[in-house]
């Protein structure tokens, strides 16, 4: 436990600090032995780093326990700005720098690092609103970080283009909110070169989900350069008329049905009017007289096609570990029946649009997680959601929207839990560097029950004796390991 969550465990006054008598300190350790009894989290070396803290730099500490950014995240607090006094504004900034390099060094290279490589930047947009108080080789390093996301997207998306998968970050708001905290003419460079390979993209395919998220996601950044912040603004606007943002929710689609009538009805007028049929009465029709029709090819964004590749990834984090390589295991059993176990990959809830409801029953002794994903263009699997069910239970499942097929994938197994394993690849990053939760004990065949696809299409209940998984569904039987049966 780091010392500011320490201190908060006893809420001592903060302004009292820099005048802790000996007979305070006496007091003060023997409150906090008293909480290491209580608290299995508290270490030993946890309260001699608060007392070594209180006795080496107090203006130091003052001023990192008044810095609203900071103090919210050590503490894991959400503490409003009146929390905070102007008492401790002053300060030497480079012995703050040294203070929080010395007693919090290590948590915060843990926390950038773990989440810059996994493209999760919402909290990291936060906390580095205080990065004026970070060690120089954090910030360097926190830069170089942003430099080399914005060079890989930039070479990602000019032809001949590469895995739109890995890029996914740059239509995340919370990136550029990012790079405003961290900026400088460096960076804002790239900012720009990025800004222009997007725009080439959306003049070649004004209905590209990349460019269209991209455009309302760099908004949120805050250039130097006036006449960048035009840029920025009109294409945004253009792509709040042109793109909107997939929403689980109910769509009113009468206008759009309209259209397309009116459409068609102007069609077949035009036709009938430029066409003599009787010409055609008795006329032997030869290949000279007709005109070869060349569909144009349909153009999809990449984004769609390259999914495969990051659900694939997704279920390697799954089931890809050897048991026995498990370390730090945290096992968590508050999970209900119906609810979403994930943070990351399938973070949807679900959509509830329709009115087709399957009721799917888990009659075995493995936990399990019903990944409900969308299929669109007729092939490309999207994530939507992840549905939890526990050993013995049954959930009711609305799903299949209007505008796509819905297959489903089975994960199951056991001790469902966060931890890490001797090689750490593949890892999905959710809350202050958590490792995304998963069973650390998989059903036998996990691998090949998770790739297989189903379509539900009725109440469905799911067993597993002597070694094999099966799914009974209006009294068919489907093993999931046979593929040409799903």
């Amino acid at each position: 436990m780091n010392i500011i969550a320490l201190l908060e465990t006893i809420s001592l006054d903060k302004s009292k600090i820099g005048t802790l008598s000996r007979a305070d300190f006496i007091q003060l350790k023997k409150q906090l032995i008293a909480q290491k009894e209580d608290n299995p989290e508290i270490e030993d070396s946890d309260i001699t780093s608060l007392l070594k803290a209180l006795k080496s730099d107090v203006v130091s500490f003052q001023a990192v326990l008044n810095n609203r950014v900071l103090f919210n995240f050590f503490a894991n607090k959400d503490y409003p700005r009146t929390y905070f006094s102007n008492e401790f504004q002053s300060f030497e900034l480079d012995k703050v720098k040294a203070f929080v390099q010395q007693f919090f060094g290590n948590e915060l290279n843990l926390f950038f690092t773990q989440n810059l490589e996994a493209n999760t930047f919402e909290k990291i947009g936060v906390l580095v609103e205080a990065h004026k108080c970070f060690p120089e080789q954090l910030n360097f390093t926190i830069k170089q970080y942003a430099l080399d996301k914005l060079d890989d997207a930039i070479k990602i998306i000019k032809p001949p283009y590469g895995n739109f998968s890995k890029i996914l970050y740059i239509k995340d708001r919370h990136f550029f909110s990012f790079l405003s905290q961290i900026k400088d003419q460096e960076i804002e460079q790239k900012v720009k070169d990025l800004f222009e390979a997007i725009t080439s993209i959306f003049n070649q395919d004004s209905n590209s989900e990349l460019a269209n998220k991209t455009f309302l996601a760099i908004n949120n950044y805050t250039a130097f350069d006036d006449d960048f912040t035009q840029k920025i603004r009109r294409n945004k606007d253009i792509a709040d008329t042109k793109f909107e943002a997939y929403v689980p929710k109910k769509r009113n689609l009468t206008w759009v049905y309209v259209v397309v009538g009116l459409f068609v009805f102007i069609r077949i007028v035009v036709f009938f009017n430029s066409h003599d049929f009787n010409s055609y009465s008795n006329d032997e029709v030869t290949y000279d007289d007709e005109t070869e029709y060349k569909p144009e090819p349909r153009k999809i964004d990449r984004y769609y096609t390259n999914m495969k590749y990051a659900i694939d990834s997704f279920q390697v984090f799954l089931t890809s570990y050897k048991e026995t390589e498990i370390k730090q295991l945290k096992q968590n059993s508050t999970l209900k029946t119906g609810d979403n176990p994930f943070e990351t990959f399938y973070q949807n809830p679900p959509s509830g649009d329709s009115n087709h409801y399957i009721t799917v029953t888990n009659n075995t002794n493995y936990d399990m997680v019903l990944l409900e994903n969308a299929v669109l263009f007729d092939s490309i699997k999207m994530p939507k959601s992840a549905h939890f069910i526990k050993a013995g239970d049954n959930l009711e499942i609305n799903f299949t929207s209007s505008y796509s097929e819905t297959i489903f994938n089975l994960y199951a197994g056991k001790k469902w839990g966060t931890f890490q394993t001797e090689a750490n690849k593949n890892l999905f990053i959710r809350n202050h560097s958590v490792v995304e939760y998963r069973f650390s004990e998989l059903i036998p065949a996990a691998k090949e029950i998770l790739e297989t696809d189903y379509r539900f299409l009725n109440d469905a209940v799911i067993t597993f004796t002597n070694g094999n998984l099966n799914i009974e569904s209006q009294g068919a039987s489907i093993n999931p390991l046979d593929k040409s049966k799903k």
